[in-house]
């Protein structure tokens, strides 16, 4: 009767139905049943709470300490599995759930168990039974669309107001109805989708095995079962890869199917050395996992086998011999490392290419000579596809659908050296980046044609609403250079170069004041007259942000902050502007950011940050240099010392 009304309560007809519906099927389907079997005088057995009048509290335990250390570890055991795989299965009911999204954060598990054993040590004293957390309970939070924990509070205090104020109502209930109810929950759980998956990646014996096991023996028992099961089946696998041979048309083939591992070593070294001498091979990995013998093995025999005259081409589903290797074209394995120019690209050519087409009458490229500009960016773009464009699809898809929504501003140089994205450690949506020749920025009304910056900083600013907006500059500037008139010709308004550089008079000024207005780097002096010339432009350019309009409405707000930075190329160092917003006044010093004080204060405030259930974008650590850093000659260390202010938090954590 209770999975009657359970399954056909959903699907009651006319306006009957459309009234009865929102009361809940479940809370139907126990009331029907209790209903008719107090009417019919039904002999069942019902729930028995028992009485507080025959309450006591806790004693301490008699009997043998390993018998007791037992019984809590096994008691502990069993209570955190239930918990977590409840955790995890309620996570999958609310991702999966019909609808727009709601904002539902993903379970704490370490705040799960921390609950679950405090209020566990609580009961415990109080005389009362262990808890866990059930998927059951949880589940119907979800189904009424439940987005946050207090869901569950709520639950708890239904659950507290049911056994004290209506013992003698539900002592009605037979076990029956609860027991078809938990059943009935139970099965809507199974995803037919993840047993579907499941038996793709060959996993149904584990699967089978661990539900078989949680039915006839429990949880524990049938998750320890379904464990070995796993481990049963991986060894199996490791333990059955095929290795075969083959020769066509004078080219050999070995191929491997399965994880390469050290079992399997003693047979890939005798199906190696079938290849003869000086012969073409293809080794064709297809598995997804290798281990250090196995590919030492491989290498090994890849050199004696090309130092004979042959040549070995690696290719397959398994498309690099190590973890994080990029591969080139064909599979084979590309051993450049990330952000490596084109220049140094060591990854092997394409069998066949598209080459770029010369234009017509132009003179024919010498041999030996690079090829040109245009093939090495399309295979750049290729290593991307093939390399990175997996690892980002997903995270680019997510962006195109919800659009950009940038916290920073970042103008710099256009300098090919200074690489932004490299230098903060950022990912695609992260920064709003605008460059130009010298990272200038024309105050209002001086751009002459050129509105292109002051277009980039309103639309930052008044649309997408950075939070914070940085300068950044850079050592070997050649802007700077031409400022300073090492190039000639560059300084004047005959060239568009020209025009735009007077730009940087201001900057100029301000590196030949007297008035010790030139900012200082705090751990040496600046090189040459380029570097102090590009720390003066960071501030100069600063103070020309302040005078646009909406720079200006937004410091007044409270919901802008300016940040200063330089990096030092031959050193990629970088350097934060310690107190931008009184560097116009003078005393304006560039502290570097180091690795150690960078982490160390990444952790501290992690470590004091409040829980939060938004993105893992808002929950990002940022970083600030540490008290202590070295201050400029005469400056006072220690805690004294000069620091970025606490605004310095929102750039990027990697600088």
């Amino acid at each position: 009767l209770t999975l009657t009304l359970l399954l056909s309560w959903p699907r009651l007809p006319g306006r009957a139905g459309r009234l009865l519906r929102p009361v809940p099927a479940a809370l139907a389907a126990v009331t029907g049943a209790t209903a008719v079997a107090s009417l019919c005088g039904l002999i069942l057995p019902r729930v028995d709470l028992p009485s507080w009048r025959s309450h006591a509290l806790a004693g301490l335990p008699d009997g043998p300490v390993l018998g007791l250390a037992a019984a809590v570890l096994s008691t502990t055991l069993v209570c955190s599995v239930q918990s977590l795989l409840g955790a995890v299965a309620v996570d999958r009911l609310a991702a999966g759930r019909p609808g727009p999204p709601a904002p539902a954060a993903r379970s704490d598990l370490d705040r799960e168990l921390l609950g679950q054993g405090a209020a566990n040590v609580v009961s415990g004293a109080l005389g009362g039974l262990p808890v866990a957390g059930v998927a059951v309970r949880s589940s119907a939070n979800v189904r009424a669309g439940a987005v946050s924990r207090d869901a569950t509070m709520l639950h708890g205090a239904f659950v507290v107001a049911a056994a004290l104020l209506l013992v003698p109502v539900v002592e009605f209930i037979p076990l029956a109805a609860l027991a078809a109810l938990v059943m009935a929950v139970g099965v809507q759980m199974v995803s037919l989708h993840h047993i579907r998956t499941v038996t793709r990646h060959r996993e149904v014996a584990v699967y089978a095995v661990t539900a078989l096991g949680v039915v006839a023996l429990g949880v524990l028992q049938g998750v320890a079962l379904g464990v070995a099961t796993a481990v049963a089946v991986a060894l199996h696998r490791l333990a059955r890869t095929r290795i075969t041979h083959d020769e066509k048309k004078g080219v050999h083939h070995v191929r491997v199917r399965g994880q390469l591992t050290f079992l399997a070593v003693p047979r890939l070294s005798r199906v190696l050395h079938r290849v003869p001498r000086g012969a073409v091979s293809v080794v064709e990995l297809d598995g997804s996992f290798m281990d250090h013998a196995a590919y030492e093995s491989l290498q090994e025999w890849q050199r004696a086998h090309t130092a004979q005259g042959g040549s070995v081409r690696l290719t397959g589903r398994r498309r690099a011999v190590r973890g994080g290797e990029p591969t080139g074209p064909d599979g084979a394995v590309c051993r450049c490392r990330p952000w490596t120019p084109w220049r140094n690209h060591r990854c092997p050519a394409p069998a066949t290419r598209s080459e770029v087409r010369p234009t017509p009458g132009a003179p024919s490229r010498p041999a030996g000579a690079p090829g040109p500009s245009g093939e090495q960016l399309a295979r750049g773009i290729g290593l991307f596809q093939r390399t990175t464009a997996p690892h980002v699809r997903d995270e680019l898809a997510r962006l195109a659908r919800e659009g950009q929504q940038p916290s920073q501003l970042f103008l710099t140089c256009a300098d090919s050296r200074l690489v932004t994205s490299m230098i903060t450690a950022s990912g695609p949506g992260d920064l709003f980046v605008v460059r130009n020749v010298g990272n200038l920025v024309p105050l209002p009304g001086q751009e002459r044609g050129d509105d292109s910056v002051a277009a980039g900083i309103e639309y930052a600013v008044d649309v997408l609403g950075v939070r914070s907006l940085t300068v950044c500059g850079h050592s070997g500037c050649g802007a700077m250079q031409a400022l300073l008139g090492s190039r000639p010709g560059t300084g004047d308004g005959a060239t568009s170069l020209g025009r735009w550089l007077r730009h940087g008079a201001p900057s100029l000024e301000r590196l030949r004041a007297t008035d010790g207005t030139v900012p200082l780097l705090a751990d040496r002096m600046p090189v040459d007259e380029t570097e102090r010339l590009s720390l003066a432009n960071v501030v100069q350019q600063l103070e020309h942000l302040r005078a646009h309009d909406s720079v200006a409405r937004a410091l007044r707000a409270g919901t802008l902050e300016l940040h200063g930075m330089y990096f030092q190329v031959a050193e990629a160092q970088a350097y934060l502007l310690t107190d931008p917003a009184g560097a116009e006044g003078g005393g304006a010093v560039f502290v570097p950011v180091a690795a150690e004080a960078a982490r160390t204060a990444d952790e501290a405030e992690a470590a004091q940050a409040p829980q939060t259930t938004g993105s893992a974008e808002e929950a990002k650590a940022e970083a600030v240099p540490a008290a202590g850093t070295a201050g400029p000659p005469g400056a006072p260390a220690g805690p004294d010392a000069p620091r970025p202010t606490e605004s310095v938090k929102d750039l990027p954590s990697a600088v």
